[in-house]
């Protein structure tokens, strides 16, 4: 994967913290209103953000960093237009017609890359085979992470480290495409994640140490067939949190992602053009002290009434993750400046669905729940707990 530089130093991380970061709101904030249940916002509530060039100013840098902080710390729900260095036209429209071409392939075809014969959980995964907390998910997709050869099992030391593997591919040019988007993918995340510890008043490169050379990045092509009984309350994915240190959506002109703005309140994240959209990770919540929001969202299955043409919906997540081996704590550096606060009632809390701090096991806890057949199939040895705790099964 490509490496990204530090960011231009034309302003440094000691002058964002010298002005506190506080003087002046970009005008493409847009303010927020306190919502409630029964009241439907416009996706124009979440922020819209314009990631600055590479010869930007100092002062575009430091509002963009501003309004960052306030869109994390609000809603952890913002969408974000990348320079056109990073990511344009181009990438978008190959990355869609590469996951338009693999789900217009028979089932013959694509259940040749069966993930049920993948240790990692990557490959293809049919209509129906994935849950969340309990609940089918309405869609099929392709499960993607960082391609290496994998661990032989007695050089392990975690059990994690059975997430390390290769991804499958129906053929060559489809691998490049995935691979492209990835390099792409894995240039915007650095260049974000810089422009998160500015928002901080930390050093850019202070979660460098996160991800290193060995970030766990997770990539999923999605297709959301439309609803057969056409309800409103059918789900492409229910209601959850992402285990990621942030997370980056591509979506096409359907819609159907919901976020959950503040209790039993949902607000459509409806697509705007060059726009993706980014929400906040279980990791950086943790970090934060709860300052940071890792928010719940979900996916609405489109409807025949819902869209104007009869198509289902395509979306491609980018799961920027740090390295297997991390594990998160709340960090003295950002809470001592004032930047913590108290996880609000709405996220998960229960000891069921508790966010474990050690990133793989977190992780490797999330697919063994979301894919009970392939962990039973590949990792007879593993008992995953009530509590989301993953141990060696007594003899």
């Amino acid at each position: 994967m490509r490496m990204m530089g530090v960011l231009p130093s034309s302003s440094s991380s000691s002058s964002l913290a010298a002005s506190g970061m506080v003087k002046s709101e970009s005008t493409r904030w847009k303010s927020r209103r306190r919502w409630s249940a029964e009241k439907k916002c416009s996706a124009r509530d979440l922020p819209l953000l314009d990631m600055p060039d590479d010869d930007a100013s100092g002062e575009s840098r430091e509002a963009f960093a501003r309004d960052l902080r306030r869109a994390c710390s609000e809603s952890g729900f913002f969408y974000l237009k990348p320079p056109k260095s990073l990511f344009g036209e181009e990438e978008n429209e190959a990355i869609f017609e590469a996951a338009k071409s693999f789900f217009a392939l028979s089932m013959e075809e694509k259940m040749k890359m069966d993930y049920a014969n993948s240790p990692q959980f990557r490959g293809y995964v049919s209509l129906g085979l994935e849950n969340t907390r309990g609940k089918i998910d309405a869609r099929e997709q392709v499960e993607f992470g960082v391609h290496s050869a994998p661990k032989r099992r007695k050089d392990m030391t975690h059990f994690y480290e059975r997430l390390i593997g290769e991804n499958q591919y129906p053929s060559n040019e489809f691998e490049e495409t995935m691979e492209k988007f990835i390099d792409r993918m894995d240039a915007i995340s650095r260049q974000l994640t810089r422009y998160l510890a500015l928002s901080l008043e930390l050093e850019e490169t202070y979660f460098d140490y996160m991800f290193a050379e060995q970030p766990n990045m997770q990539m999923k092509i999605c297709k959301y067939p439309i609803a057969i009984d056409g309800g409103e309350s059918s789900f492409g994915v229910g209601p959850h949190t992402d285990t990621s240190f942030v997370s980056i959506l591509l979506q096409d002109d359907v819609g159907g992602l919901q976020v959950e703005i503040e209790k039993d309140a949902w607000i459509d994240a409806t697509p705007i053009e060059g726009y993706f959209v980014v929400n906040i990770g279980e990791m950086l919540q943790i970090m934060t002290g709860g300052y940071y929001k890792a928010t719940p969202h979900r996916v609405l299955s489109p409807t025949s009434k819902s869209i104007d043409e009869n198509k289902a919906r395509l979306s491609i997540p980018y799961f920027w993750n740090p390295r297997l081996d991390f594990v998160a704590k709340e960090d003295g550096e950002i809470t001592k400046k004032g930047f913590s606060t108290a996880i609000e009632e709405r996220s998960e809390t229960s000891n069921e669905n508790r966010i474990i701090n050690a990133y793989g096991e977190n992780a490797f806890k999330s697919l063994a729940r979301s894919h009970p057949k392939v962990f039973a199939k590949h990792h007879p040895d593993l008992l995953v707990r009530s509590d989301g705790t993953i141990e060696k099964k007594k003899l």
